[in-house]
């Protein structure tokens, strides 16, 4: 069984897009995107913008409203608050999502992990998710995200050190690129979603540093189901 490590290894050999973003995904004028929508899109999204709105807060200007609009606004933070405090409750155990798309080149299948806690603003843990094609498209991503990775205004690439379990660290390149306004991407491509899945395990634990400083620690458990559902999907 290839380790997830070993396949980012191997795809530094693959050809780099135009766009500056992983083979296969393309530039959407903020960062890197599959080239297709996709069913899990709002629920990344939404676990992302919790993790961004947690931490400091920036000073909300003064402005006079009446108070029909001031009830409106409560009306709206109490929706969101309890809104919050549910994805809160399912993210601080991780929470596993997958789900596949129907697309002109076959379905895109893709599964997420979400685990950090409100109590270190969410500084420990993070978003892992990935996708690719059902066979023989051999196009597959694995992205992080968190508030510890970088947020560049561009998408770059930079040289990260990756250490899976207890596996040696490996220093691969990767796609740098700001997914919210306080929270970065790292998408490695990897060749064929059915070479990823064969590197994946029901427990795995994930850190991520640069310049020898960790960025993202996270781990996953309970992965056995997923995989199984991301083998059928890629068949």
């Amino acid at each position: 069984m290839k380790r997830l490590t070993t396949l980012f290894l191997s795809a530094l050999s693959l050809p780099l897009t135009a766009a500056a973003c992983p083979i296969g995904m393309q530039y959407d004028g903020y960062g890197c995107s599959p080239p297709y929508q996709y069913s899990m899109d709002d629920w990344i999204r939404e676990k992302n913008d919790y993790l961004d709105s947690l931490g400091p807060k920036n000073p909300v200007p003064v402005v006079y409203r009446s108070p029909e609009e001031v009830a409106e606004l409560q009306r709206l933070q109490a929706e969101k608050d309890q809104r919050d405090a549910a994805i809160a409750q399912e993210i601080a155990q991780g929470v596993w999502y997958s789900a596949s798309s129907t697309t002109p080149e076959g379905k895109l299948c893709v599964a997420t992990f979400a685990k950090f806690t409100r109590a270190d603003n969410g500084q420990n843990g993070g978003v892992v998710s990935l996708l690719g094609f059902q066979q023989p498209k051999p196009d597959a991503w694995l992205i992080f995200y968190g508030t510890g990775l970088p947020t560049p205004k561009n998408v770059k690439k930079i040289q990260l050190t990756l250490q899976q379990d207890d596996e040696p660290a490996q220093t691969v390149e990767v796609f740098s690129y700001r997914f919210e306004r306080k929270i970065g991407a790292i998408a490695f491509a990897v060749p064929g979603l059915t070479a990823a899945l064969e590197g994946m395990r029901d427990k795995q634990r994930f850190n991520l540093s640069i310049d020898g400083q960790t960025v993202l620690t996270l781990q996953w458990a309970d992965a056995a189901p997923v995989i199984q559902q991301l083998q059928q999907c890629a068949k």
